[in-house]
This record gives structure tokens, C-alpha cells and sequence, in this order.
């Protein structure tokens, strides 16, 4: 008998009940009274904080002890109830997974690799004053070239003419080019008149005179513009150098924590399965083992792409236990047949990762093209339409590149779990067997039917883009179809995004159902 049922009532359970059912009332309950779906529900923020604070006791053994034997009041957390919703995202955050693949790296290392890659703009941009005055530096190399070439077509009217030289005109008494050394064996000899046809070669020396200081300043900019230009190419190199230095760094830091990572899921992986092959591995205890895996199974699939998440380990763990145990029958033949198997899952995976990234980049340049020709039709609810399908497209190239990360990962893991040659041949057998099982559980995880709030707004808008571009690729074997043509890669049928499509079908079937 508890001495309070409140916090029970709230969550619609019984005094009874256990954790995983108190966790799914509280997920189900939480996402129904959330004040983001019920904007016009004055009452939903209470509603759901009263959930939250149940759930806070609750969830807690000590203190679901203290409450099932004082009340609400000696029940109170220490530090008080956290925010609700910084709760709420803390339960499905997907933290729970950390156990068995780590933490997923793939948007701090783009952010990472991005934010070194953009220094050497950053510097330029922050860098006014050097830009002023390459500008400045530019603008009077131009002015100086225009003025040369103005002179050189007509002549300074300020400067001295040919008329002060003592000629009253050009034609009838070219000017005579005295130089300043006398050096020149031209020096000593008399000056002779020249036709009418070479003026204009008899004028050049005297404009060269004209033009001796401008040229002289020209000079000196084209000298100075040089050195600018070789003092900024050593600065651009020595940027371009530090950036390698930089990536080359992080690159080297990434393997290290991914080294750490996959050192760390291989502890936890065979002190996981050392609960069946440390002991005699008897029906009952084989029974037993999976019922806790299952159990475990039961609370991941509740977190963020908790159901896409366990398929991804169970696919991989099933996969390399398979290839192992094949490889130790006659000839390994099965082995080597599964082992190409798996690298073709492997390049599949990359292709399907890089086509959504590429489907996620068409999609935003398709909506900003709408955008900017505008336009009666380009409504609201047309942009609204728009914003979410392209959403879901950066969505499902997110998960695709986690999913991929994942999965490269866990393949590391499986391998030193079992070819370790420092433990006896059976101990890894007896691993292999325990990696089907906990795959084969995993793989199995499904959706609970009365579940209606079982996809999160993230999953549904996966599932959105993934049955959207099966249905276009549905169309396009259509099409080749009618005109003749082979369907897929190579002429062959391919199904890139049908998984995908079929895990969508299945994390919204009971949402379907529901409604």
C-alpha cells in the first residue's frame, strides 16, 4: 500500500507498475500535452509539467521509495524539478545509445573541418585596411596608365612643346635629340633634317623626355604593386600551410578519439555478451539473456530514431557474427561469400549516404529558385509545403551519414570482438553466437501498435523523404520501363532507398493504425 497515488494517476499507471511502463506512459503522455501541439490549450503547459515532475519522482527508485512511503512531500528532488522540457529532451535525446555505439561525430567533425577551412576567408574579410588599400593601390595604377596613354596620343598642352624649342613647326624643323652622356657615338654627329614621313619617329624622343617623371612614378607603383603582390603570396602560402598543418591535426586528433571510441565499445561489448559465454550457457540462461537484451531493446527503441538506430546495430552485429561463423566451416567458402556480402552492404551504404546529400542539395536550390521568381503561386502554404519536404531531405542525408558512421564503427568493434587471436578459438565462437542473438533481437524491434506518439516529428519527416523518393523512383522505372529501357544501376533493378522506405512504412504503421 503506497501512502500516495497521485503521481501514479498522472501518468495513468498503477502503484505496480514498473520502469519501462512508467517510461512509456511518461513518453506518451508528454508528447500528447506538450505545449508545442496544443498552442491554443491554456491549460497544456500545467498539464505538462505535473507529467513531468511524476515521471522526475518516479523514474527515481529513491525517490519513488520515499514517495510510495511519505508522500509528495519528503518525494522532492534535492535540486529541485528540472525545466520540463529540458527534461523531456534529455530522456529522448538518444543518450541512452552511448553504450553501444559511442557518441556520433559526424556534425562536429563537418562543423570542425568547415570552420578551419574558412579561416583564410575570415582573415580577408576582418582585414579592412588591407583591402582599402589594394583598392587604392589599383585605382592609381589605373589613373597612371590612362594619363600615360592620353599622352601618348596627344600630347601634354602643359608641358613644353616643340614650338619653344626654337622650331616653328614640327614638319618644316624637326626637333634635334641632344643626349645627356656623351658616350654616344651619335653625340658628335651633325643632326640632318628629316622627311615629312618620319615626324612622328622624330617627336618620340622628345615625348619620352615629357614623360621621363610619369613614367618614373609608373615605375615605382609597378615596383611597389610587385612587392605587395609577393609579400601577399608568402602570406597566402603561409596560410595555406598552416590550414594543412590545422586539418591535418584534427585528422589526426579525429582518429584518435575514434580509436578511444572503438577501444571503449569493445569493453562494453564483451563484458555485454560475457553474461552467456562466461557460463555454461545452459537453455535457461540462454533464455534469460535474451530476455534482458529484449528488455534493454524495449527501452532504446523509445529514444530519438530509437527503432532505425537498433536496426543498424542488430544488421551489423548479424552480419559479422554470420560471415565469422561461416568461415569456420569447411573451406570457409560460406565465410568468404558472406565477407563480399558485407562489402557490398558497405558501398551500397556509401552510395545511399551520397545520394542524399545530393537530393538534399537539389531540393534547396529548387526551393530558392521558387522563392526568388515569387509569384502568385508561390503561397504560404506552398513555401511552408516546401520548407518541410526540404527538411526532410537534410533529415534523412543527416541519418544516412550517422547511420553510415555507425555502422563503419561497429564493424571495427565486431572484428577485434572476434578475431582477437590472444582468446581461445571456442571463447570466440561462443561471442559470435551471442552477437546473432543480440542481432537477431535487435533486428526484431518493432514499434508498440497502441503507441501514437511512437514517431517523433524528426522520424515522420524521414519517413516523409524516403517515401517520397521511392515513389519517384518508382516512376522512373515506369518510364523505362514504357520506353524499352533496363530499370536501376547499370541496367540492373536497384533499390537504393527502398530499406529505407520499408523501415519508414514500419516506424509510422502503428501511427497510421492509431489514427
Amino acid at each position: 500500500m503506497v501512502a500516495d497515488t497521485e503521481y501514479y494517476d498522472r501518468l495513468g499507471v498503477a502503484p505496480t507498475a514498473t520502469e519501462l511502463e512508467i517510461k512509456k506512459a511518461y513518453r506518451k503522455l508528454a508528447v500528447t500535452h506538450h505545449p508545442d501541439k496544443n498552442r491554443g490549450d491554456e491549460t497544456a503547459h500545467a498539464k505538462f509539467t505535473g507529467i513531468s515532475e511524476a515521471y522526475q519522482v518516479l523514474s527515481n527508485k529513491d525517490l519513488r521509495a520515499a514517495y510510495d512511503k511519505y508522500g509528495r512531500d519528503k518525494a522532492m528532488p534535492d535540486a529541485g524539478f528540472e525545466d520540463p522540457n529540458e527534461f523531456f529532451s534529455m530522456i529522448f535525446g538518444g543518450d541512452a545509445f552511448e553504450y553501444w555505439i559511442g557518441e556520433i561525430s559526424l556534425m562536429k567533425d563537418l562543423t570542425k573541418t568547415m570552420e578551419i577551412a574558412m579561416k583564410d576567408v575570415d582573415l580577408n574579410e576582418e582585414d579592412p585596411e588591407a583591402l582599402q588599400k589594394q583598392a587604392e593601390t589599383a585605382q592609381a595604377h589605373a589613373q597612371a596608365q590612362a594619363q600615360a596613354q592620353a599622352q601618348a596620343q596627344s600630347g601634354d598642352p602643359s608641358q613644353p612643346t616643340a614650338e619653344k624649342s626654337g622650331a616653328t613647326s614640327p614638319l618644316d624643323t624637326p626637333p634635334v635629340y641632344t643626349p645627356t652622356s656623351s658616350t654616344s657615338p651619335e653625340a658628335s654627329k651633325p643632326a640632318t633634317p628629316a622627311p615629312e614621313s618620319s615626324a612622328t619617329q622624330a617627336r618620340v624622343p622628345l615625348r619620352q623626355a615629357i614623360m621621363d617623371k610619369t613614367d618614373e612614378d609608373h615605375r615605382q607603383q609597378v615596383l611597389a604593386d610587385e612587392k605587395a603582390r609577393k609579400e601577399k603570396d608568402i602570406l597566402t602560402k603561409e596560410q595555406r600551410q598552416k590550414q594543412r598543418d590545422e586539418l591535418l591535426a584534427f585528422e589526426k586528433e579525429r582518429r584518435e578519439i575514434r580509436e578511444k571510441r572503438v577501444a571503449t565499445l569493445v569493453a562494453n561489448l564483451i563484458n555485454k555478451v560475457s553474461i552467456w559465454t562466461e557460463t555454461d550457457a545452459d537453455s535457461d540462461l540462454t533464455k534469460s539473456f535474451e530476455e534482458k537484451i529484449r528488455y534493454e531493446a524495449e527501452n532504446l527503441k523509445m529514444e530519438s530514431f530509437g527503432i532505425e538506430i537498433l536496426h543498424s546495430i542488430g544488421q551489423t552485429y548479424t552480419m559479422k557474427a554470420s560471415t565469422y561463423l561461416k568461415s569456420q566451416k569447411f573451406l570457409g567458402i560460406q565465410g568468404f561469400f558472406s565477407r563480399m556480402k558485407d562489402r557490398g552492404t558497405v558501398v551500397k551504404e556509401t552510395w545511399n549516404t551520397i545520394s542524399s546529400a545530393i537530393d538534399a542539395q537539389v531540393e534547396m536550390e529548387n526551393m530558392s529558385k521558387l522563392e526568388e521568381a515569387g509569384g502568385e503561386d508561390w503561397t504560404d502554404e506552398k513555401k511552408m509545403e516546401y520548407e518541410r519536404k526540404v527538411t526532410g531531405k537534410i533529415l534523412m542525408a543527416a541519418w544516412r551519414g550517422s547511420r553510415f558512421e555507425i555502422q563503419g564503427v561497429l564493424r571495427d568493434v565486431c572484428d577485434r570482438v572476434l578475431y582477437d587471436k590472444t582468446v581461445p578459438h571456442d571463447k570466440r565462437v561462443q561471442r559470435a553466437h551471442a552477437l546473432m542473438m543480440i542481432g537477431k533481437i535487435f533486428s526484431e524491434a518493432q514499434r508498440d501498435p497502441d503507441d501514437e506518439a511512437g514517431e517523433g516529428v524528426f522520424e515522420s519527416l524521414v519517413a516523409e523523404a524516403a517515401r517520397d523518393k521511392e515513389e519517384k523512383k518508382g516512376k522512373r522505372k515506369e518510364e523505362r520501363k514504357k520506353s524499352g529501357s533496363g530499370g536501376g544501376f547499370f541496367g540492373h533493378n536497384n533499390s537504393s532507398a527502398s530499406a529505407d522506405a520499408k523501415a519508414a512504412e514500419a516506424s509510422s504503421s502503428s501511427q497510421t493504425k492509431a489514427q
